[in-house]
């Protein structure tokens, strides 16, 4: 467990600029435009007939910011597994301990759990972050229209709570719904190093193509193209964030989990996790017979 725990940090310490450096940069930027909009900015008379109060425009800009947080660590973690399962392929050692080599299997596990949390929990505290800096444009709307004052700051960490409480369950959800994409460009990255990360979406094209012209001369119907392109969609059934928002009514982080646990493909979740067990598996294996060490 300690070794895993040490394969784990140097994941993180080879890795935090996507991770870590990048969203500092992103938030300074956000501050930097947080900062302009209280010095005055025209919003529109046309916000007033959309947004209900000035408490609404916060949880909805926190919870636009968590979808693209959640957006950004999926990119990242796209390009790290379709970097880092061949990076280190001369070097099964922990960190600075050369005389500890670690197996194949346990290298690149370490790797997918950094994958699953300390990456995303590095983004989460970015979400956190972007949801404090938030509260500076709820401010100037409250400036240019005298009508919709900013919430107080009771209410703002209400909110602020219960939209990240929301994007703790839609971030772990997420990443195990994707997990098999990120297992399958992980796995030719150890076949193909750097040339997996076009491969990843080349070869299931050139499935789709051939399966496409397969149909149409056998007049049947062809289930791999449709089946990617779904899978490639988080939807969360009978979960309408446009209604949800249009209520008007304070968002309820318990709320939306229930809604998000009830709404979620459990049995496709769970398949596509079994998919990329047997992936990182056969990449190991891979690995520890083909790859010089």
């Amino acid at each position: 467990m300690q070794a895993l725990t040490a394969l784990i940090k140097r994941e993180y310490l080879e890795h935090r600029g996507a991770f870590v450096y990048g969203p500092a940069i992103l938030l300074a930027l956000f501050l930097a435009g947080g900062l302009y909009s209280l010095i005055g900015v025209d919003i529109g008379g046309t916000l007033a007939h959309e947004l209900p109060n000035a408490l609404r425009f916060y949880e909805t800009s926190i919870a636009l910011a968590a979808a693209g947080w959640l957006i950004y660590l999926l990119i990242m973690l796209f390009f790290y597994y379709g970097d880092a399962f061949s990076a280190d392929s001369r070097n099964n050692s922990m960190l600075f301990w050369k005389s500890m080599p670690q197996s194949d299997l346990k290298i690149l596990a370490s790797k997918v759990a950094a994958s699953l949390t300390v990456f995303p929990a590095a983004i989460l505290v970015a979400l956190a972050l972007t949801g404090i800096l938030a509260y500076l444009p709820a401010l100037s709307i409250g400036s240019v229209m005298p009508a919709f004052a900013p919430p107080d700051i009771g209410t703002t960490l209400s909110a602020w709570g219960n939209v990240m409480l929301a994007a703790l369950v839609l971030f772990a959800i997420g990443l195990l719904w994707y997990l098999p994409f990120l297992a399958w460009v992980g796995f030719l990255s150890v076949m193909f190093k750097r040339w997996a990360i076009p491969l990843a979406f080349l070869i299931p094209a050139i499935i789709g193509v051939f399966e496409r012209v397969i149909a149409e001369n056998l007049l049947v119907a062809g289930q791999f193209w449709t089946f990617i392109t779904k899978r490639f969609e988080l939807h969360f059934e009978g979960l309408e964030m446009e209604a949800y928002w249009l209520t008007g009514e304070p968002w309820n982080g318990m709320d939306l989990i229930a809604l998000m646990l009830a709404g979620t493909d459990w049995v496709s979740l769970a398949g596509g996790v079994a998919v990329a067990v047997v992936l990182v598996y056969a990449a190991s294996e891979y690995r520890r017979r083909f790859v010089l060490t």
